[in-house]
Order: C-alpha cells, then sequence, then structure tokens
C-alpha cells in the first residue's frame, strides 16, 4: 500500500500521539512526576489529527455534492 505525504504525516502523529498518551498514563498509575507540556503535546497532536480527518471529510464532501449537480467544483 503506497501512501501519499499527508497520509503518512497523519500515520506519523498518531503513532506519536498514543505513544505520548500510553506513556503519560503510564506515569500517572506509577505516581510518577509528569511534565506540564505532556497533556498539551497531547492535545495539539489529537487536535492536528482531527484537523486532518475534518478536511478530508470536507473535500470528500464537495466532491459528493459537486458530482450530483454535474459541475466540477472542488
Amino acid at each position: 500500500m503506497r501512501l501519499d505525504f499527508n497520509q503518512r504525516l497523519s500515520v506519523l502523529a498518531s503513532a506519536t500521539g498514543l505513544i505520548l498518551i500510553v506513556s503519560y498514563f503510564i506515569a500517572l498509575y506509577l505516581g510518577l512526576n509528569t511534565s506540564p507540556w505532556l497533556p498539551e503535546m497531547i492535545a495539539g497532536t489529537a487536535g492536528f489529527e482531527l484537523f486532518l480527518f475534518g478536511r478530508k471529510r470536507w473535500a470528500a464532501f464537495r466532491r459528493r455534492r459537486a458530482n450530483s449537480r454535474g459541475g466540477d467544483r472542488g
């Protein structure tokens, strides 16, 4: 399976986010001190992924809408 640049970036961000979330909850479970920036980094990664997902859904919606009207938009 070949992925384009945006798909590879999305996979990388997803993997990074999952690793950060797991490490954060393991640290909380073990009672270790966590960095104050770690939840912000997790939220930023999740926000980036939500943005990519929303952009992809919006593009699909525009394509589907343009095809139903016979136009060549989007």
